[in-house]
């Protein structure tokens, strides 16, 4: 069998392990709004120079969505992390669930 690094291994649960999406998105996101009755959040876009905030994240149910009403930039939790720290898609996971850097 091929041998695995540590880079590219992925627990079974990843997805149950992914933060809170309102625990994540307070932290890295700039002036987050109070979460609305449908569980969606507005915030400053990270992804191009934003004054109005364009951003819009679901913290309450699906694993942190969110969606830039002016550049299009969209996705899910992994996805934002994946854009904003450049890292590929297995690599991000592990940050997020904490084990980037371990075996």
């Amino acid at each position: 069998m091929m041998g695995r690094t540590s880079n590219t291994y992925l627990p079974k649960d990843w997805h149950s392990r992914l933060p809170d999406p309102a625990a994540y998105y307070t932290q890295h996101l700039d002036k987050l709004g109070d979460v609305a009755a449908n569980g969606w959040a507005m915030a400053l876009c990270p992804f191009h120079d934003d004054y109005e905030s364009s951003l819009s994240v679901k913290l309450i149910g699906i694993k942190g969505a969110y969606r830039c009403d002016t550049c299009g930039n969209h996705g899910d939790m992994v996805a934002f992390h994946m854009a904003r720290t450049e890292l590929p898609f297995k690599e991000a996971v592990r940050d997020l669930i904490g084990l980037r850097g371990r075996g």
